[in-house]
């Protein structure tokens, strides 16, 4: 069973939904940063956002890859009778 790929709106849809995501790891960053003045506070949850979209992103590029039709075509070298 094949799949077509995902129409353009899905795709805009998809890039809009992780930007939401970026800005509001962004926010919440920045809010554990003021809460104490520890920047290491914004690094974690920094790292826990990128670390999400990251793998979020991998699993969508994995089933896309898995879902579209492989085209494989065979050339036959120079000088040998095609098959």
């Amino acid at each position: 069973m094949s799949a077509a790929p995902p129409p353009a709106d899905t795709v805009r849809i998809i890039r809009w939904v992780a930007l939401a995501i970026l800005a509001w790891g962004t926010f919440h960053a920045i809010g554990a940063w003021r809460f104490n003045g520890n920047p290491l506070r914004a690094v974690v949850v920094m790292g826990c956002v990128l670390g999400f979209l990251g793998f979020w992103l991998a699993m969508l590029a994995a089933r896309q890859r898995r879902l579209s039709p492989t085209e494989v075509t065979h050339v036959d070298p120079p000088g040998r009778e095609p098959r």
